[in-house]
């Protein structure tokens, strides 16, 4: 700031007499009207109270407001808090009268809220009035500003250049006193730094007097021409004469100069004859450590350049412009561009100069042919005489290849940055100490359903739900008041809401960072939706397999009652029915008995199937096959009501899996599709190759990634809450009335395709229907025939052959009823209670043809670890296994390993057809 001692501007309506009559008043107010509209620069009127009595357009376009905007603001509104203070104390001073005219540099908040240098010179009119005000012309200044600062930075490296320079160099002010010089100048006049920066080292004092006219001469030149003529001259250095050349430059537009100086005592004799040839390009060299080209040849056709510019752009010192290239002499080629344009020399900062233009700062770039680029920035001005003519130009240019080169890494920095933040799945948010969004990574925008742009100056409590918003504003105030840590450095979950109303858990972290003098606060924000997700499914597999572990438990004992219950009313069936007379009544309730415990078997099955320890038969299935061959049976079992329809893509994958068990599977689905339709409907079933990707399996951690065939039973019937799809799979849960159902449908379709190494899904909408899928991996072995169906066959089409049987079986009722069974067939039977009495039995009975094994039984020995004791010590011995249910050790996947297995409660015909496929023959 500084004040200016001119008189004042007048008042826009005064400076004419009453003489002067209405129409001159008129005319002079309309001039004053014109320039304000028009004028480049902006101009306002401020009334004594600080409002804004009128602004002109460069104003508007200064502060980006319409002038409506602006007439009656109070002008302090518009100004920076920081510089308000001195703003209104220099006001206040010019409406006292204190002074004519005062000048600030200060800052302006833009409507768009970002601030804009400016210079206001103000004047005070219609002083002695009752309505005093101010005339202001606003300068904007952000650009010098913005020099200043590189300035600022680049000093100290101006400094240490000039200080590494063998030559010295001086910066003297209109006084004639020494301000700045380097560390060659000040070892040349027998100085230190101290002394000069006391401010009592000055050019007459190290100046013999006979010289003093002559460094006044240079300095008329320097400030017509910008630089002078060398010359030479004398130093005082503690009484001894010092021989120098000098060259002075003034500096920017005022007095102060820059002088140049070598110490020529050993070369003044061979410089001398240089310097009458070659002054004003030694002045070049001497005075301007840049690259510097001069001309006095309007056609270019002889341009000098000192040797900084002939070594920076290899071109020799004297030099002929080209009309299609940069020089016609220099070598390598090279070419000239200006905005990646190339330019007819015409254009060159240097011609363009000769010719009376003033070149500032223009970025330009020469392009080798090599592959070699260096980025300039350019000045250039005329030369003149003293009446004002042009006599020649003189450009120089900066290399700024470095700065350009780190101005492209800093936005490939960032750029690379932004990059690697918009793809980090974590979304990321910047907020500052008032709780305003600073930034919003597109992750952000994908996890809350707002744009950047409508997230950004919004306070972030937008993105949670009542009442942590207020939690929130007070954790930030708290820490911004007090700098309590509560929320800074650890992560915590909390609930967060998007656009559209809902609410999700997330994982917040808050960090803290300093930009200059500025808070901020970083948010990395990752959604714990799906991670709740994958923690619930686990949980409800964890159930799933619990219950299956009790209901497997509970009919693997129910199986061994069965298999004696079967047992005895078949043979009773049979006393009754073979050939001697009886009561057709008891014929009648032994039948009906059998088939009660038949029923109780399929209800164990169900159990076992649930619990994955049903013992399957798994066999390469042609699923499209078996979807074919079911839709005609499910169209009659479903009745006309129901309309089915199957479908199956060419080119299935083969699967291994019970096929009888996916019959099962097909038709319970279906039952339960017909009975969610009682009106009627339509039953889709599909199959088709599909694959589970990684992602999947990571948000159902029962499954595993891989090919799958898919089949799908969808029906348009009633369909299913969320509570009731949570519970559809456990066995007993049904929605059905009272002897409707058993409940054990679903579940024994979710057990068998678990135990196959698949995956089960429901999707259902209530009233929309339900869809079920079943995932069934594909067979890793291709070469296997696929499923066959035998023929129909009775126990007596098996007999056996007189060959003789081990039974061990720990139930001694269940052991009891196989041997009848076994002895009615024709087999010679020994029996066994557990696995050390078998391998004591097998020791005295070499004759033994088949060891026919329970799994499960007391004595420390297991059924699959007896039998590799028997194989051991017979291995021609043929091994039959049978068990209540699958132990995980004989069935890997539902496959029974290396020998056969019947399961209980079994048939006599199932044991006959067993024992003589085994036993063979």
């Amino acid at each position: 700031m500084r004040q200016d001692q001119d008189e004042p501007l007048q008042s826009i309506t005064g400076g004419s007499t009453a003489s002067s009559g209405a129409v001159e008043e008129s005319s002079a107010v309309d001039r004053f009207q014109v320039v304000f509209d028009q004028a480049a620069i902006g101009i306002k009127l401020v009334d004594g109270d600080g409002r804004l009595l009128d602004v002109n357009e460069a104003v508007c376009g200064i502060l980006g407001y319409e002038r409506q905007e602006l007439i009656g603001r109070n002008f302090v509104d518009l100004i920076d808090p920081e510089d308000r203070p001195q703003a209104q104390a220099l006001a206040s001073r010019l409406l006292a009268g204190e002074m004519p005219r005062c000048q600030i540099e200060k800052r302006y908040r833009r409507k768009d809220g970002t601030l804009v240098w400016v210079r206001v010179t103000s004047s005070l009119a219609g002083a002695g009035t009752s309505q005093p005000y101010r005339i202001s012309v606003v300068e904007d200044i952000s650009e010098r500003k913005q020099a200043e600062e590189a300035l600022q930075a680049g000093e100290a490296r101006l400094r240490t250049i000039l200080d590494a320079i063998p030559i010295g160099a001086v910066v003297g002010d209109e006084s004639g006193r020494i301000v700045e010089a380097n560390k060659a100048y000040l070892d040349l006049i027998g100085r230190t730094r101290d002394d000069l920066l006391s401010g009592h080292v000055r050019w007459d004092e190290i100046t013999p007097p006979e010289w003093l006219a002559a460094d006044e001469r240079a300095v008329a030149e320097a400030r017509t021409r910008g630089v002078s003529t060398l010359y030479e001259k004398e130093y005082l250095r503690n009484g001894e004469r010092i021989p120098v050349l000098v060259g002075l430059a003034k500096l920017g537009g005022g007095e102060t100069m820059a002088a140049f100086t070598l110490d020529i005592r050993e070369r003044k004799a061979a410089e001398a004859a240089l310097r009458a040839r070659t002054l004003e390009w030694e002045a070049l060299v001497e005075t301007a450590p840049v690259a510097t080209w001069f001309t006095y040849d309007p056609d270019l056709q002889e341009v000098k350049a000192n040797r900084f510019a002939a070594k920076l752009l290899d071109v020799p010192l004297i030099s002929k412009f080209a009309p299609s290239g940069f020089s016609a002499t220099a070598y390598p080629p090279r070419r000239i561009y200006r905005n990646d344009v190339e330019p007819p020399v015409t254009e060159y900062p240097l011609a363009r100069a000769i010719r009376g233009e003033e070149v500032r700062n223009e970025e330009w770039e020469v392009r080798f042919d090599d592959g070699r680029s260096i980025a300039l920035l350019y000045n250039a001005t005329a030369l003149r005489d003293t009446t004002g003519a042009v006599i020649g130009a003189m450009s120089t240019a900066v290399d700024i290849t470095e700065r350009k080169r780190s101005e492209a890494a800093l936005r490939e920095r960032e750029a690379r940055l932004q990059s690697i933040l918009d793809t980090v799945p974590e979304a990321l948010i910047t907020i500052n100490n008032r709780g305003l969004i600073e930034s919003f990574s597109r992750s952000a925008e994908t996890l809350f359903g707002y744009r950047a742009e409508e997230a950004i100056g919004r306070n972030v409590s937008m993105l949670m739900p009542s009442p942590h918003r207020e939690e929130h504003d007070g954790y930030i105030a708290r820490y911004v008041r007090t700098g309590e840590r509560r929320i800074i450095g650890t992560g915590r979950v909390v609930q967060a809401q998007r656009k559209d109303g809902s609410q999700f858990p997330v994982e917040l972290a808050v960090g803290e960072v300093k930009v200059g003098e500025r808070l901020l606060f970083t948010g990395f924000i990752r959604d714990l939706t799906a991670n709740q997700k994958i923690e619930q499914e686990l949980r409800q597999a964890q159930k799933m397999e619990a219950v299956g572990q009790l209901t497997g438990g509970i009919a693997h004992d129910f199986n061994n009652l069965l298999t004696v219950i079967l047992g005895n009313l078949e043979m009773l069936e049979m006393r009754l029915t073979d050939g001697h007379p009886t009561d057709p009544v008891q014929a009648e309730l032994a039948r009906e008995a059998r088939e009660t415990a038949e029923h109780g078997a399929r209800l164990t099955e169900s159990l076992l199937a649930f619990g994955r320890r049903q013992p399957l038969q798994p066999r390469l299935t042609d699923v499209g096959m078996l979807v074919g061959e079911m839709t005609p049976l499910l169209r009659r079992t479903l009745g006309e009501t129901v309309r089915v329809t199957g479908r199956s893509d060419n080119d299935l994958w083969p699967v291994l899996v019970d096929p009888s068990q996916l019959q099962n599977a097909l038709l319970n689905l279906a039952i339960n599709a017909r009975d969610a339709m009682p009106g009627g409907g339509r039953l889709t079933i599909t199959a088709e190759n599909t694959e589970l990707d990684a992602d999947y399996a990571r948000m159902h951690p029962e499954v595993r990634a891989g090919r799958y065939v898919l089949i799908a039973i969808t029906d348009t019937g009633t369909g299913m809450p969320r509570d009731v799809q949570e519970r559809a799979f456990e066995p007993f849960f049904t929605t059905k009335e009272v002897g409707a159902g058993s409940g054990l449908g679903l579940s024994m379709v979710y057990g068998f395709v678990k135990q196959s190494g698949g995956h089960v899904a429901i999707y259902s909408e209530p009233g929309h229907g339900t869809t079920i899928r079943m995932y069934l991996p594909r067979a890793a072995v291709m070469d296997e025939a696929l499923e066959d169906h035998e023929p129909q066959a009775t126990a007596e089409a098996y007999q056996g052959r007189g060959e003789t049987v081990l039974l061990v079986e720990d139930e001694p009722r269940v052991r009891r009823m196989t041997l009848m069974r076994m002895q009615a067939l024709g087999y010679r039977v020994l029996e066994a209670a557990n696995g050390p009495a078998a391998l004591a039995v097998l020791d005295q009975h070499p004759e033994i043809d088949l060891l026919f094994t329970d799994m499960v039984m007391p004595g420390g020995m297991t059924g699959s670890e007896l039998a590799d004791a028997v194989r051991a010590m017979r291995p021609e011995i043929k091994v039959l296994f049978t068990s209540g249910y699958a132990e995980p050790d004989v069935v890997r996947r539902g496959q029974v390993v290396e020998t056969r297995l019947l399961k209980k409660p079994y048939t006599t015909l199932e044991l006959a057809r067993t024992l003589r496929e085994v036993v063979g023959g």
